[in-house]
């Protein structure tokens, strides 16, 4: 297992001993953009605040595809808090309700108006809840040191149970959905493949070893980008097995979270948030934008990226011409953990403040004159 990267007071605040890993005793953790659209973000005119100008609002936000192909440029605004009711973690928008990864505090589902949350309802005994992600149709948990929960989200912001795994996939963390599959990290017990058959969480085919750590994954296809934490490593999956395309990549350690459009690499690592283009069998660096603290998280609209980097806020990134720029930087209060957004709003999971909720990169999907 790969050596820590974080500070002393960080590593003592919050008992973690592996970037992702938690000692759970002293806490009590493509964008496919639409015609007129690129990856390395072509804004054409802005759009203003307002809604106004030559951006007109086009089809429904997608969070996952990142359909936005025009937004405002900041800087962030803060609309909205919510405490944490443990140490606040991961975080995912299911508009309009934002679902918390709360550590300790189990899963919330909250409602947001613009204004204010409204807690609409709490998994407390999920234990160490860290991640949520979506597969189209259902919510999957994950929860190191108790497991992999599937449920539903109704309406009202009720929560419905409809799946666990609590021995197998026991220190689960992000996954991805892709190729009627879902691709999930487990600590040392590496990348499994799974398929939720109504019933039941079922696996598929062998799961691959882990090198190090098994943090977090992105999929398209057959095609897994997985982080495992001291390693970036790409394998396919044939439906059985799991095969490494390139020789795992350690230039950058503590491998977290990904972003991606299928071609184009966003990794978050403890030097920051990586851009990586695949050719072949041969990855290239673009570029790195440092970040002082380790990079947890990255989530994009289609136009930014924005990357949570613990006790360094969120980052709000261009990338053109196979470079990051500095848009704007915000300070969450203690150390950002998660980042995800809707389209409208921007929501930051931070380990001791809480959720919050920023304005100031609104997305508009339809340009005038496409």
């Amino acid at each position: 297992m790969g050596s820590a990267t974080w500070s002393n007071d960080w590593v003592w605040a919050i008992g973690l001993d592996y970037p992702g890993d938690v000692n759970r005793a002293l806490i009590g953790g493509v964008l496919l953009l639409g015609a007129c659209g690129r990856f390395g973000f072509d804004r054409g005119d802005d759009a203003p605040a307002d809604g106004g100008g030559d951006a007109t609002e086009g089809a429904a936000f997608d969070p996952v595809i990142g359909n936005c192909i025009d937004a405002d440029r900041g800087p962030f605004v803060e609309a909205a808090s919510i405490p944490t009711q443990g140490s606040g973690y991961g975080v995912w928008a299911a508009k309009p309700f934002v679902l918390v990864a709360d550590t300790t505090g189990g899963l919330r589902s909250v409602r947001f108006d613009g204004t204010a949350f409204t807690q609409t309802d709490r998994l407390p005994d999920l234990g160490w809840t860290e991640a949520v992600w979506n597969d189209g149709a259902h919510f999957w948990v994950g929860s190191p040191g108790y497991g992999l929960t599937i449920l539903d989200l109704d309406s009202a912001g009720k929560f419905t149970i409809r799946a666990q795994d609590l021995a197998v996939l026991t220190e689960a963390r992000r996954g991805w959905f892709a190729n009627d599959l879902t691709f999930v990290p487990s600590g040392n017990q590496g990348l499994h493949a799974l398929r939720f058959d109504g019933a039941a969480i079922v696996r598929v085919g062998t799961g691959a070893s882990s090198l190090s750590w098994a943090q977090g994954v992105w999929a398209k296809g057959s095609r897994v980008y997985f982080a495992d934490a001291d390693r970036f490593r790409v394998l396919d999956f044939d439906g059985s097995t799991f095969t490494d395309v390139i020789t795992p990549d350690a230039r950058h350690g503590s491998t977290s979270r990904i972003w991606s459009d299928g071609t184009t690499i966003f990794v978050a690592s403890a030097d920051g948030l990586t851009a990586f283009r695949l050719t072949g069998t041969n990855l290239v660096e673009l570029d790195t934008f440092a970040t002082t603290a380790s990079a947890r998280d990255v989530w994009s609209d289609g136009q930014h990226l924005f990357v949570a980097a613990e006790a360094d806020g969120v980052y709000a990134l261009s990338f053109e011409n196979d470079a990051f720029t500095l848009i704007d930087r915000v300070d969450t209060g203690g150390g950002a953990l998660g980042v995800f957004g809707d389209g409208t709003y921007l929501y930051a999971n931070d380990y001791a403040s809480g959720l919050h909720a920023y304005r100031g990169f609104a997305c508009r999907t339809v340009r005038s004159g496409s």
